[in-house]
């Protein structure tokens, strides 16, 4: 027993010397058979190799990046030349519009009346959509106190209205109707086609009329007040007369009428409509009907 445990022992042993004198006896041969020289360049072609790939893996990262920081360049340039076509194409359009008082234009969007410099407020006009007071006009009037514009549901601007300055006027309204002629001659000039439309108080005034046998009688006879009585301007606040002039061309219909407010001062309203865009939102909601 004990023999056969050392001859066991002994085989490990052999083993394990062998295994050892084998790798010893390989490297040998290695080094027998490759040079250091050569073992030296195979290293550095191993370290070439891993660096180039490295240097590939590098380049193919920065061609990614610069791959998509180009991406993003043509991209911002069609943008921007989308955003100047587009601006171009505004522009022309814009161009063939026709003008309108205090240098808007009719038929401008909302937008496009901003881009010009215009300041917009929005405000409430009874039956007239999307209306807003405008200022820094490019051509006010100093006889105006503000200007209200409305582009309607189909954002175009086809109404101006214009309120007046407020005038401490005389019972018999002379200062504004001054200034109602004034205007009156400028739009008929402008616009031709003048017509004026009052409606006068009517007063009843009663007479005694002296009959053939010497009797007499009382008769009523009713008697309209003329434009700048002495009380024209009560009636105008009272609404007991009415005076307005109407003017329109082929393309515009514009509107001057006297007004007095609850304190008793006097002003002037000017409106102004597109009468063709006016026919065209007319047309387009009786053919929705």
């Amino acid at each position: 027993m004990r023999i056969l445990k050392n001859f066991l022992l002994i085989i490990t042993i052999v083993g394990i010397s062998l295994a050892v004198h084998a790798q010893q006896q390989n490297e040998f041969f290695d080094t027998l058979l490759i040079s250091e020289e050569y073992a030296a360049k195979d290293e550095g072609k191993e370290a070439s190799l891993d660096a180039r790939a490295k240097l590939q893996q590098q380049k193919k990262k920065i061609d990614i990046g610069e791959d998509a920081k180009l991406k993003q360049i043509i991209q911002k340039q069609q943008k921007e030349n989308k955003n100047q076509a587009q601006t171009r194409q505004n522009m022309e359009r814009v161009s063939k519009l026709a003008s309108a008082p205090f240098g808007l234009l009719w038929g401008a969007t909302y937008e496009e009346t901003l881009s010009s410099g215009v300041l917009l407020t929005r405000t409430e006009e009874k039956d007239y959509v999307n209306s807003f007071i405008a200022t820094q006009l490019p051509k006010p009037l100093s006889d105006m106190r503000y200007v209200v514009v409305t582009f309607g549901e189909e954002n175009t601007l086809w109404r101006i209205i214009s309120y007046g300055k407020f005038i401490k006027d005389t019972p018999s309204a002379s200062l504004i109707l001054k200034e109602y002629h004034r205007f009156y001659d400028l739009l008929n000039k402008k616009y031709g086609h003048a017509e004026e439309t009052y409606t006068p108080k009517l007063t009843q005034i009663t007479k005694t009329v002296e009959l053939e046998n010497h009797q007499t009688k009382e008769e009523t006879e009713t008697v309209e007040e003329p434009i700048g009585n002495d009380n024209f301007l009560s009636q105008l606040q009272s609404g007991e007369a009415d005076l307005y002039a109407t003017f329109y061309n082929n393309e515009v219909g514009a509107a001057l009428s006297v007004n007095v407010d609850g304190n008793g001062n006097s002003y002037l309203i000017l409106e102004y409509k597109n009468l063709k865009l006016f026919q065209g939102q007319q047309d387009k909601t009786l053919d929705a009907l």
